[in-house]
């Protein structure tokens, strides 16, 4: 599967091993990134850069992690360091309804996703000698809340609804489909 994980850049001083191990599970697990920024980048010349090169740079940095996001299969994030950058990137990722699995030291509980109730997050904590198991764990359960593809025809009238529709509400056809069925399940009581 293609995985996109991250953390926090700056978290990499204090968190670095920890994220490497994830990293290589992930790896060991039969998965494939689709991000290695995290280990590959310098965070002073990055930091510098960014700071420098102006808003086209800053573009194409949020271009590259959204697609990353829309590509992934399964979403993975470390959270024992804030991160604003981050946390913006898990909404994303529940926003496109991947699962999306949040893991952190014990000691480090993330409150705020904590009080999260969305049906493909996965919150996680470990320790380093759980790390292993837990991983795994977590990508059982995301295997069991990712999304299945569903095709049908319909007519050339409804197609351009859809278009029309979707675009004014600046949501992709699918997720607009999506929420369509979620509020009609709302609205029957459905679980």
């Amino acid at each position: 599967m293609k995985v996109y994980f991250t953390a926090s850049l700056r978290g990499v001083q204090y968190y670095e091993r920890y994220y490497k191990q994830i990293s290589e599970e992930i790896v060991k697990l039969g998965h494939q990134h689709l991000d290695d920024e995290i280990f590959t980048l310098n965070r002073a010349k990055y930091y510098n850069e960014l700071e420098t090169s102006g808003r086209e740079s800053h573009v194409k940095l949020y271009q590259k992690k959204i697609l990353a996001l829309q590509t992934a299969e399964i979403c993975i994030f470390e959270v024992s360091f804030n991160s604003l950058s981050i946390g913006y990137q898990i909404e994303k990722s529940l926003y496109y309804h991947k699962p999306t699995i949040v893991l952190y030291l014990e000691d480090s509980i993330p409150y705020f996703f904590d009080g999260i109730e969305h049906e493909k997050l996965i919150l996680k904590s470990y320790k380093e000698e759980t790390l292993s198991d837990v991983l795994k764990q977590a990508f059982t359960e995301a295997q069991h809340k990712k999304e299945q593809r569903f095709n049908f025809f319909i007519s050339p009238a409804l197609i351009n609804y859809l278009d029309e529709s979707s675009k004014k509400l600046g949501m992709t056809k699918s997720v607009y489909i999506r929420t369509l069925i979620e509020e009609d399940m709302k609205r029957r009581s459905v679980k």
